[in-house]
Order: C-alpha cells, then structure tokens, then sequence
C-alpha cells in the first residue's frame, strides 16, 4: 500500500497514475492499494507514522480515508468500496 496526498483541487486520476507507474516501477513493485490522505503523519523526529496505516490495513469499513485498488483488467487505480473490498476478500478478485 502506498498513502498519497494530493495537491489541493485535485483528484486521482487512476489510468493515469497506472500508466506513470507502469513506466516506472516493474509490476512486482507497484502498490496494489492506495490510500488518499489529507496529510501525512510525522513523529517528531519527521518520520511517517506508519504503525497506524499498518493496523488499519485497506479495509474500508476501517480506513476513513479514500482507498483505491491496483485492478490490472482495467489498468487503473479503482475505488474500493465495501462491496469490491468483499468480493477480494473472498478471492472473486485477484492480486
């Protein structure tokens, strides 16, 4: 998973961050689940709180942020919703 924040007024476009992605990183090393946040959380030493993005994991009944999934059929970053979020879990959906 990767956590992005976004410039103000704007949104992800998800083809397009797949194509930026697929020039970039080879398919093993691209995040399968984005998470959109506001900002990102420091210590006070200026490192990333990531126990708590850990524990929250990619469930969207958890994460109150936007979450986005890496959907290779489609080449595009897709919203998971609760519905999608199900339908991975019980492995109708591959990663």
């Amino acid at each position: 998973m990767a956590a992005l924040v976004l410039r103000p007024g704007r949104s992800l476009d998800g083809p397009a961050l797949y194509r930026h992605l697929e020039r970039l990183l080879p398919p093993y090393a691209r995040p399968r689940f984005l998470r959109l946040q506001e900002r990102l959380e420091m210590t006070e030493t200026f490192k990333q709180q990531k126990v708590r993005l850990a524990r929250d994991g990619c469930d969207p009944g958890r994460v109150p942020e936007p979450l986005f999934l890496l959907d290779e059929a489609a080449r595009a970053f897709v919203p998971l919703d609760p519905e999608r979020w199900e339908r991975l879990r019980d492995g109708r959906i591959r990663i």
